[in-house]
């Protein structure tokens, strides 16, 4: 029946998921091939190309799982619609999305660097896996909601801001892109493979996206009369 092959169907792609995801952690991922995914999973090559094309899509499907898998809880966004003032706000959110990069870079920090890094010299490739991708990180969605109430504000006249919102957004995205390497290349994916050789200046994305949120609020300044 449709319903029985669908689940068959998808049990398959998730034990493939799951013997890719091993094998990448036992070798570098620029390295890993087709061949070692089906000698993982303990399936005919023949047996794989029913589900998976190639490697990248394989990889696509491994992000696509990532962000399913870590999205900003509902209860989350309940905070647009608070009480709390906006300099409340913007801490709460750029707390949340934070937690959200660092909940990420716990589960797959290591795999998506070096798939970075792979895709930064092999352009073709990486458009299309972009293309392949279907679920998407929620930060960005996030902190959408968050830079349109600053601008609801500053239309209303309730506060100033030293730059244009287009300066302030590629602010946020060049500090946020700085902060996930951190977490996840120099920090996360190394130290924390070495338990016994912590850094104990260690900063999470979370304690860093609040730092840059409170830099925000000192340059939100109220409008003088």
């Amino acid at each position: 029946m449709p319903k029985v092959n669908q689940e068959y169907i998808a049990e398959k792609k998730r034990s493939i998921l799951d013997a890719a995801i091993r094998v990448c952690e036992s070798k570098p991922v620029y390295a890993v091939t087709l061949r070692d995914v089906v000698k993982e999973c303990n399936i005919s090559q023949g047996g794989l190309y029913h589900y998976f094309k190639d490697i990248d899509e394989i990889f696509a499907e491994i992000l696509n799982r990532c962000f399913m898998e870590n999205k900003i809880a509902e209860c989350n966004y309940k905070i647009f619609e608070s009480n709390m003032s906006l300099h409340e706000i913007i801490i709460a959110s750029f707390a949340t999305t934070g937690q959200l990069i660092d909940d990420v870079a716990n589960q797959y920090g290591g795999f998506i660097y070096e798939l970075n890094s792979i895709y930064l010299t092999e352009i073709e490739r990486g458009l299309k896996v972009e293309n392949l991708i279907q679920n998407h990180s929620d930060v960005e969605m996030f902190l959408d909601k968050t830079f349109s109430l600053i601008e609801a504000h500053i239309k209303k006249s309730d506060f100033e801001l030293p730059m244009s919102m287009e300066s302030l957004k590629l602010l946020v995205a060049v500090t946020i892109q700085g902060i996930q390497q951190y977490v996840t290349f120099t920090q996360n994916f190394h130290n924390r493979k070495n338990e016994h050789n912590k850094n104990n200046n260690y900063k999470t994305a979370k304690e860093m996206m609040t730092i840059l949120a409170h830099s925000i609020n000192g340059m939100l300044q109220l409008r003088k009369e």
